[in-house]
């Protein structure tokens, strides 16, 4: 009772009715014994009737959980028709309430009328979020949210799974998508960021090792959105070039590093034959010098500077020779003007002798053949009529004969060479065994003497020549 008689509203009706009355009036109201007997036994009738039913005590959302809980149509851009959105946000706010058996039972029942109900998988993943179990919430939502980054609700729960069952990439990367849009996806990506680089570059890493070059490509790109210039970033780009035979990407990622400050032996070589390769011939070149000067007694690296030279002389060669390094099958002329233009002792070596042949005169290569006739390099064809036979295909056999020669004319000679570095005709398999050893070819197949030889195959056989006449 109030101190003025009152009686206090309650869930009763009947009492709450009783209550206003005496408001109204403000006076006290005497009955008899009977009658209030009577009324009292109503009153508990009514009471007993009406008194609305306890509820069940409703489970609250632990705020760790209410954090990443967003509306589940909130960033979705597809459309969805009304019943199922008034349906869903009804599912929604039980989820809400801490109701979290009956949000899921609403989810469930939207996809099994429409499985492709993105919202409704989010509202089912919220679920088993608020549930306790991440895994499976990164399970149902990694497919349904690939190409819907900005998907603001399922990307949030989305992330935090991921980071709570430990995959920090995925769970950047989704968080990274929101920051934008989101205070708590803002507030989480700094946090996450170290341990996703870190995480992705060793699975670059790893695929780089193990050879899946595309999915190590594919990984390499999301890392480099999230840190381009880390110097982990680019040794991995430089690491997957190599792998997949990209010299330019390789060289670029190379340079990058030693202008950073990594200048190993390794990655100063790395650069100097890669900018003989395919960058800047003559960078290159001072590279190798530089580095001869400092490890005089590196006999890697004298060899490598020597073919560095062989190779920026390629680049000063006349048009009309340069041309030929590109022929599929070179001619005995053509053989000839390669070797005088990339073997410098041809052009300034002491000439044994005059040979005469008569059919040059006209040719545009005369000078070059001459040359390497007069250094017993190569001989005519028919010496009894003296024929060289410029415009006939140069065979392997015969080039490498040829080449063969070279270190008692040019050198001091090579016992590797054997007898195959005579004037006189050899056989095919003395001047292929003989060429094996002194490593111009690198197996028996390789030799091929019947076979016209390339201008490529040719420079090449020429570069390997030069440590037999130095």
């Amino acid at each position: 009772m109030n101190p003025d008689g009152a009686i206090r509203a309650t869930r009763d009706p009947v009492r709450a009715s009783v209550t206003r009355a005496h408001g109204r009036h403000r006076r006290r109201v005497w009955l008899s014994a009977p009658v209030a007997a009577l009324l009292g036994v109503a009153a508990c009738a009514t009471s007993s009737t009406f008194e609305a039913p306890t509820e069940p005590p409703m489970a609250e959302v632990d705020p760790a959980v209410r954090a990443f809980l967003r509306d589940p149509l909130l960033g979705y851009g597809g459309s969805i028709p009304e019943q199922s959105r008034y349906e869903l946000q009804s599912a929604s706010r039980a989820l809400g309430r801490g109701e979290v058996q009956v949000a899921r039972a609403g989810a469930e029942t939207l996809l099994a009328i429409d499985p492709t109900l993105v919202p409704a998988t989010v509202l089912l993943a919220q679920t088993l979020f608020a549930a306790g179990e991440p895994a499976r919430v990164v399970e149902l939502l990694r497919k349904p949210l690939a190409g819907r980054p900005d998907y603001t609700a399922g990307q949030l729960v989305f992330a935090r799974s991921a980071e709570l069952v430990g995959d920090a990439v995925t769970g950047f990367d989704a968080y990274l998508g929101i920051a934008k849009l989101d205070r708590e996806a803002a507030a989480r990506a700094p946090a996450l960021r170290a341990r996703a680089v870190v995480e992705l570059g060793e699975r670059v890493g790893r695929a780089i090792g193990e050879g899946r070059l595309a999915e190590a490509g594919t990984a390499l790109a999301l890392l480099r959105t999230w840190a381009a210039d880390e110097t982990a970033t680019v040794d991995l780009r430089r690491r997957l070039a190599r792998a997949g035979g990209n010299a330019e990407e390789e060289l670029e990622a190379t340079r990058v590093l030693i202008a950073a400050g990594d200048r190993s032996l390794e990655l100063l070589q790395r650069q100097a034959a890669l900018e003989v390769e395919t960058g800047d011939a003559r960078v290159g070149l001072d590279l190798y010098e530089q580095l001869a000067e400092r490890h005089p007694d590196n006999v890697d690296i004298a060899g490598a500077l020597t073919a560095a030279r062989f190779t920026w002389r390629t680049k000063l060669l006349p048009d009309r020779v340069a041309r030929l390094l590109d022929a599929s099958s070179l001619l005995r002329g053509d053989f000839a003007a390669l070797t005088y233009w990339l073997v410098a002792g041809v052009r300034t070596g002491s000439a044994g002798g005059t040979v005469i042949v008569s059919d040059i005169v006209e040719h545009p290569q005369r000078r070059e053949i001459a040359r390497v006739l007069n250094l017993g390099l190569m001989a005519p064809v028919d010496p009894a009529v003296r024929r060289f036979a410029p415009n006939d295909y140069m065979r392997r056999g015969a080039a490498l004969a040829a080449l063969l020669r070279m270190p008692d004319r040019l050198g001091s000679g090579a016992a590797c060479v054997g007898d195959a570095g005579g004037q006189g005709p050899v056989d095919t398999e003395s001047v292929c065994a003989a060429a094996l050893r002194c490593r111009l070819i690198s197996e028996p197949g390789e030799c091929r003497p019947q076979a016209a030889i390339s201008g490529r195959e040719a420079a090449e056989a020429l570069r390997r020549t030069l440590h037999l006449i130095q």
